[in-house]
């Protein structure tokens, strides 16, 4: 099985209106792209909240920007007859159901699974509904105490994981898709002098403070899976809206980074996850570039405490898309499906390729894809 996640930027604005040549043009590369890249499995980020359409997307021809019908859009049971008793509007319809947040302008960044359907008929293939998280968890929000403060806010998954449960040659295997909430600061980060200010700094910490708890609730869902079952296996994918390891906040402030509040704790070493890009090349483990003007400010005032050399600059580039497993991929004393050595990796070749000299209202997408390979054995 190829695995493959993609935040593809703001999908929802080509959807909208497939047959104008802009949109069709961009549609044709992120179709090209799909196609070259040829996943088994494609976790979808920041797509419209209306699986219908992404299925009419999907069974156009190539040369109308579609996928041929090649995929098949996972959904919850009974979604399709919630969007029939209210058509106008797919996305209040079955929010409730897949428990995300917002409207169709504050909350329409969703996450599917995009099931080749040769894989989709050869394995048994679900959907799992929100309820049975919450119902594991025992929460569908939870406390949070911001540094300092005693009174608790009330926090829950703006966009909540969607859970992908197929059967691999008889083994059952768990996909939970991610994308947890942007840091997006709108704060002005610098006073007159060029000092970073402090109401630019709360503001950033209690955003990294959120996303934190966000992927604590994942890692207590994963927590309680083992609670069932001895070795399960499960796959965690997504835009973490994170960063390249302990980013600017994360090393002088909240000394801890995302990654490690889902990882676990490795003194519970079977319940750690491996990082698919664990043995993958330093130099290639970004997916997203953008000016961190945060960073390339710290690099140059903060002169706290010497950094060691990063194989990449983090002024320029950033991880922030990840694919994270079970350790009962990597057992060697048990059958079943494996993740053998050097088997993730970013889809650096197929993005440059597919993008180089378009236009930038043709390119595809802002981040990489990751894609991890799972064998059916070692």
């Amino acid at each position: 099985m190829k695995l493959t996640t993609w935040n593809i930027e703001h999908l929802a604005k080509p959807l909208a209106a497939m047959n104008t040549p802009d949109n069709k043009g961009r549609l044709q590369r992120i179709s090209l792209q799909i196609t070259e890249m040829d996943p088994d499995v494609l976790c979808l980020i920041e797509a419209p909240g209306d699986p219908l359409l992404i299925q009419e997307w999907i069974d156009k021809p190539t040369d109308d920007g579609g996928l041929n019908g090649t995929y098949k859009v996972a959904m919850i049971e009974g979604t399709e007859a919630l969007i029939a008793a209210n058509p106008n509007n797919p996305r209040e319809a079955i929010k409730k159901l897949y428990a995300m947040e917002g409207t169709s302008l504050t909350g329409n960044q969703w996450i599917w699974f995009l099931i080749k359907h040769s894989f989709y008929t050869a394995h048994f293939v679900k959907l799992q509904e929100p309820a049975i998280w919450h119902g594991l968890t025992g929460q569908k929000q939870w406390n949070v105490n911001y540094w300092g403060k005693m009174n608790a806010s009330k926090l829950s998954h703006w966009r909540h994981p969607q859970t992908l449960v197929l059967d691999l040659n008889g083994y059952e295997v768990e996909i939970i898709g991610v994308h947890l909430k942007s840091k997006i600061n709108q704060v002005n980060p610098f006073d007159a002098d060029k000092n970073l200010t402090e109401n630019y700094v709360a503001e950033a910490l209690k955003a990294r403070v959120k996303l934190a708890t966000e992927t604590y609730d994942v890692r207590m869902y994963i927590n309680q899976r083992f609670e069932q079952e001895a070795n399960p296996r499960i796959i965690v994918c997504g835009d973490l809206n994170d960063g390249p390891g302990r980013e600017f906040f994360e090393r002088q402030f909240l000394f801890f980074d995302l990654i490690s509040n889902i990882q676990g704790d490795i003194f519970f070493a079977k319940r750690f996850l491996n990082h698919a890009l664990f043995d993958y090349e330093e130099h290639l483990r970004w997916s997203t570039e953008f000016n961190d003007r945060i960073e390339r400010w710290a690099l140059e005032h903060v002169q706290t405490y010497n950094l060691p050399d990063l194989p990449v600059d983090v002024t320029r580039r950033q991880l922030i898309d990840h694919i994270l497993f079970t350790q009962e991929f990597v057992n060697r004393d048990s059958s079943g499906p494996k993740v053998k050595a050097r088997s993730g990796f970013v889809e650096h070749t197929v993005h440059a390729k597919t993008n180089a000299s378009q236009p930038a209202k043709f390119k595809t997408s802002d981040h990489r894809p990751i894609s991890l390979l799972v064998a059916d054995g070692y």
